[in-house]
């Protein structure tokens, strides 16, 4: 009895000396607040292009501590001078250009990306982890007349529901060019844009 006593007593003094760690991720069952711009870091992962279309995929990368969750379209805006990649900071200002949703993967067979079926998905974003979407649009001034293009160094990216915007620099050194609208695909969970999931590789091929 003596001895049992006193195994209980270490027992307690260890749970004791033990710190309390708290889960980062929403309880079950319950959604995750909102991201907001602070929390994340959206940046231009790879370009598709090819007979006028260009697919742009985004990452949408978790940098805080805190699960937050994401549902629908994000908000885009080019910032610049037309043709221009410098100018007089009076002359810098957004840059024309028709921006939509684009729902169940796009209209006419050449978006690479987005929810191919079912509903919109709200994404839970755990610390660390990636989101993504994809922005469809041409490099081609078609129409008659031809219709206006952009040339911009500087992306502007408001997440749903979110005042503040997050600044992304385009990857290639000839910056975002788009010519007439771009089709915006919603946020998906994961690092392909598109839901169902595929692998980087079935549209930017194995490096190499």
């Amino acid at each position: 009895m003596r001895r049992g006593s006193l195994s209980l007593v270490a027992v307690f003094a260890l749970v004791a000396g033990c710190p309390i760690v708290k889960s980062s991720a929403p309880a079950s069952g319950a959604t995750a607040p909102s991201c907001a711009a602070a929390s994340v870091r959206v940046t231009e992962y790879n370009t598709s292009v090819g007979a006028g279309n260009v697919n742009d995929l985004f990452w949408i990368r978790n940098v805080r501590s805190q699960s937050c969750s994401i549902r629908g379209y994000v908000r885009v805006a080019y910032v610049g001078v037309y043709g221009l990649s410098v100018g007089k900071l009076k002359d810098v200002h957004a840059l024309s250009v028709r921006v939509g949703n684009s729902p169940n993967g796009g209209v006419n067979g050449n978006d690479a990306g987005g929810v191919k079926s079912g509903p919109i998905p709200t994404v839970t974003l755990a610390p660390r982890t990636t989101a993504s979407f994809w922005i469809y649009g041409t490099d081609e001034p078609a129409g008659s007349p031809p219709v206006r293009c952009i040339t911009s160094y500087r992306m502007l990216v408001w997440l749903p529901g979110v005042r503040q915007s997050d600044v992304v620099a385009p990857l290639r050194t000839s910056g975002f060019y788009w010519c007439g609208g771009i089709a915006v695909h919603p946020v998906v969970a994961g690092e392909s844009g598109t839901r169902p999931a595929k692998p980087l590789s079935y549209y930017f091929g194995t490096p190499g």
